[in-house]
């Protein structure tokens, strides 16, 4: 059975229809389109990912992070003290745009290499020679190292052509050429001050006291002394020789003679009365004594060793010292003098003392072991009277009965007790 024909008023109908939903499909990919862009517009990017700078330019300005300045952005953090534009490297930069935070990054690059000025040097045998000594001027942005190119070996006379390699921060290289010229070093050490030496036997002697060596080239060479076959102790001229020797082997020696006499008053000094003092301290005292106990003994040592003789110079303590230890006699200056030698070197803190000048003069001690100073007189008296450890009261009451013995200027010293 064949179907009705379609009127044309029908077919008119449906194209009518199909306009319209092509027309509304068509609206609605418009409205699509128009949302997707918004979003799109919405969502932009507002600041750079990154910005790049070459290191040793100067900070680059908040704008330059910007992709449209609307005059909204403020730096949060970045672009300040914390970013070192001599130092490659990635430093974050934190923006606020209405009220929204973006971080960048500020990339510090280093593509530049260094300019490397070089000077020939002159050198001798044994120097020590850096790469930074043949440098005369570097410019570079970041900091550089210099090396040698090769590993060059100075240690013989010649002329060498040497290659340098300076590197930046940003591994960079320039290799620049030098000249080193090594000498031969030939010139010895000076030795001055050098003269013969006279000792009492029995002392020490101080070989390089006023002995200088000065070099060309070293500063600190080393000086030596040969005294084999010295007997400090026994009479006699003995040989000895000053040696000097440079880093290159250069050698100055220069003679001497050391004369060893019999002791004297005359030449004593201070370490042979020392020496003695230790000697006879070994004797009369021992580990486990007190001070009170180490005084004492040296005391009644000096008191009774010591006779007594009027009018013998009183030139140093040391001579007077030496009369005391090796002669056993003197005056107040040598009980004096004895005492002070044995006090310092038994430790005990010891002054100097002395009357006020008079028709008389007389010389004695003070000492102190932890309680504040005494008065300490080994010299022999006619009445017998001793002052070992006595008071200033007890001192002074002596004196007033004794012709002012012992009045002293009390603005000169320590308070005594």
């Amino acid at each position: 059975m064949s179907r009705p024909r379609e009127s044309a008023r029908m077919r008119r109908a449906r194209r009518r229809r199909r306009i319209l939903i092509l027309k509304m499909v068509l609206t609605l990919i418009v409205i699509l389109l128009a949302v997707t862009g918004l979003i799109l517009f919405l969502n932009r990017p507002r600041v750079a990912e990154e910005v790049e700078r070459e290191a040793g330019s100067g900070l680059p300005a908040l704008s330059d992070f910007l992709i449209k300045d609307n005059g909204k952005a403020k730096l949060v953090s970045g672009l300040d003290e914390s970013v070192d534009m001599s130092v490659p490297g990635e430093y974050p930069v934190v923006i606020e745009i209405s009220g929204k935070e973006y971080t960048s990054l500020l990339r510090v690059v280093d593509t530049v290499k260094p300019k490397v000025a070089t000077k020939n040097i002159t050198v001798f045998t044994g120097d020590t020679v850096a790469p930074e000594d043949l440098i005369e001027s570097i410019e570079d942005a970041t900091a550089t190292t210099a090396a040698f190119g090769d590993s060059p070996d100075f240690s013989q006379a010649g002329t060498y052509e040497v290659t340098l390699t300076v590197t930046d921060a940003g591994g960079n290289t320039t290799e620049a050429e030098a000249q080193v010229e090594v000498l031969a070093d030939t010139e010895p050490p000076v030795i001055q001050g050098v003269e013969d030496l006279t000792i009492p036997a029995g002392s020490s002697v101080s070989y390089k006291r006023g002995v200088t060596v000065t070099d060309n080239l070293d500063e600190d060479v080393k000086l030596t002394v040969e005294t084999e076959g010295v007997d400090l102790n026994t009479e006699g001229d003995y040989p000895i020789t000053y040696v000097a020797v440079d880093s290159a082997g250069n050698e100055t020696r220069v003679e001497a003679v050391l004369h060893v006499e019999r002791p004297s008053v005359e030449n004593a000094t201070e370490e042979l009365v020392n020496a003695r003092a230790d000697e006879l301290l070994a004797e009369i005292t021992t580990e486990d004594m007190s001070q009170y106990e180490v005084a004492e003994a040296i005391f009644w040592w000096v008191h009774e060793n010591i006779g007594y003789k009027d009018g013998t110079p009183k030139t140093n303590w040391v001579q007077g010292a030496y009369r005391g230890l090796f002669e056993h006699q003197g005056d107040c200056f040598v009980y004096f003098a004895t005492s002070k030698c044995l006090l310092t070197q038994a430790g005990i803190k010891n002054m100097d003392i002395a009357k006020i000048p008079a028709r008389t003069n007389h010389y004695w001690n003070l000492i102190d072991i932890g309680e504040g100073w005494y008065h300490f007189d080994a010299t022999r008296r006619a009445d017998g009277t001793t002052f070992f450890y006595v008071s200033d009261e007890e001192l002074m009451a002596y004196s007033n009965s004794h012709n002012g013995s012992h009045n002293y200027d009390p603005s000169q010293y320590p308070e005594i007790q």
